[in-house]
Parts: C-alpha cells; sequence; structure tokens
C-alpha cells in the first residue's frame, strides 16, 4: 500500500505476546463486541471455520448517528500472520482490509490496513480520515489491551 494514498488508513502497534496469542483474538470475531470500540459481528462463522469466501455481517459504531451494517467476504486466511476481508459498493466505496501480524523478538507487530476505493472514497477520506484513522487506531490499542491482559 502506498503510504501517501488518501483513501487508505493505515496503523501499526506492538503487542508483548505470541502471533497465536494476538491471532486468537483477532479472529474471534463473535467477541469483537466485548472489546471493539465500534465493531461487532452479527453474523458469521466461529473463529475455526474462518476461511476464504465466509461471509462476515459486521456492525460498526452501534447507537450512533454512524451505524452501518454491512457484509464482507474474507478474501485471505493465513494461520497466523493474515487475515482480509473486503466488502462495499465497487463503484461508490469499497474496502479492502488487511491485518498482518510480525512475530519480532517476543512481541508481535500488528499492522491494521484498509484501502478505499470507488467514487466517493477519495472525497469521504480525505474529509474524514483523522476521525477514521483515530477509530483504528482506537482497535489497535483495544487489541493489544485485550491481549495483553489474558492470563
Amino acid at each position: 500500500m502506498q503510504e501517501n494514498n488518501p483513501a487508505a488508513v493505515r496503523v501499526a502497534v506492538t503487542i508483548t505476546a505470541t502471533a497465536e496469542e494476538v491471532w486468537r483474538i483477532l479472529t474471534d470475531l463473535a467477541a469483537y463486541r466485548r472489546w471493539h470500540p465500534f465493531c461487532e459481528l452479527l453474523d458469521g462463522p466461529s473463529a475455526d471455520d474462518l476461511a476464504v469466501g465466509s461471509v462476515l455481517r459486521l456492525r460498526i459504531h452501534r447507537g450512533t448517528p454512524a451505524e452501518q451494517v454491512f457484509d464482507v467476504t474474507v478474501t485471505e486466511v493465513t494461520r497466523p500472520s493474515v487475515l482480509a476481508w473486503e466488502g462495499g459498493d465497487p463503484h461508490r466505496f469499497f474496502g479492502r482490509h488487511r491485518f498482518t501480524l510480525t512475530a519480532r523478538d517476543g512481541d508481535v507487530r500488528l499492522e491494521d490496513e484498509e484501502v478505499f476505493t470507488g467514487t466517493m472514497a477519495e472525497a469521504v477520506l480525505s474529509e474524514h480520515h483523522a476521525a477514521v484513522e483515530a477509530n483504528y487506531r482506537a482497535a489497535a490499542a483495544a487489541l493489544k489491551d485485550t491481549v495483553e491482559r489474558r492470563p
């Protein structure tokens, strides 16, 4: 992904854990509601059944004016290093979301990135990039906190 892409968001955080520990939390989509600050799974497979082609129904920003429910399709599951999905209207606003876990000296670097395309993508992100990036940073921090607090 290009760093200067105005229709993309990328955040990273270092988590003190193994890639497998991070992966367990990241792929337990049914538990997102307990720790994720704005996303929850409404329908989809369990972590064990997560596979390319799986369809996930997600809700973001529950109970706010920004609330949205949408379906995404899993495009990559490489245990324990990559989880990716995509969804939206390919012509107007489409997102390709990718989580990458890289083990490094007893820690894991989590990169959370999404590239948006479509006729509305650049305009929406240019106006709301700071808020969207803040949401992604909050989610990465919440994942870090959840993993590092586990017994």
